[in-house]
């Protein structure tokens, strides 16, 4: 019977002992519960950014720069186009009668076995006084060349056929030349390949 007190001890302080784990449990429970409310308000900031987000405002701005655009630049680019061509063919058309026209002519008047003679007449038809000057080019059978006409011609051979014949004095207007020639050739062939009068072409024959 001596024991039985320390039992009921025992008993007590295991009462005891749960009593306050349970309150210490109860406590913390209500505290655990208390800390999530917090966290709700942290999606409140989300939402209201993605309403704010799409607001197209600068489309309408895009358009109506579109449309104005191209209005002025189709009705400024046809006028610089319709000017230009207008003066350059009045301008051209004005400076061809302004410059003179000197012609020439070669004839074969003797053709023999060693030589052959021609005649070279040189007009002016121009307005003013003029200088000449005659190219006859021959092939390679051509050697050299005499000339009999009055003052004012010179003639020089230039090597491989090709002849000169210049005025040392202006031609009048309208006035006319006239050069007697003689050429020595090998083999046959009495008419130039090419013949020009200041450059631009003579008649032969």
């Amino acid at each position: 019977m001596t024991s039985v007190p320390w039992v009921v001890v025992l008993l007590g302080t295991g009462l005891l002992t749960a009593l306050v784990l349970f309150t210490l449990l109860s406590i913390r429970g209500p505290e655990r519960q208390a800390a999530p409310p917090p966290a709700p308000p942290m999606y409140l900031p989300t939402i209201a950014a993605t309403t704010a987000s799409p607001t197209p405002s600068d489309a309408p701005l895009v358009a109506v720069d579109t449309t104005a655009s191209p209005t002025p630049s189709s009705s400024e680019s046809p006028s610089p186009k319709a000017s230009s061509p207008r003066p350059s063919t009045s301008a051209a058309g004005a400076a061809a009668p302004r410059t003179g026209t000197v012609a020439a002519r070669y004839q074969v008047t003797r053709s023999e076995r060693d030589f052959f003679d021609a005649r070279l007449t040189v007009t002016n038809g121009s307005a003013r006084s003029q200088d000449w000057r005659v190219e006859l080019l021959f092939t390679g059978n051509v050697k050299s060349i005499q000339a009999s006409s009055a003052s004012g011609v010179s003639v020089s051979n230039q090597g491989g056929g090709v002849f000169v014949l210049r005025s040392t004095s202006p031609l009048a207007s309208g006035g006319t030349a006239t050069v007697q020639m003689r050429f020595s050739r090998t083999g046959t062939g009495d008419q130039p390949g090419q013949c020009t009068v200041n450059g631009a072409a003579c008649s032969i024959g």
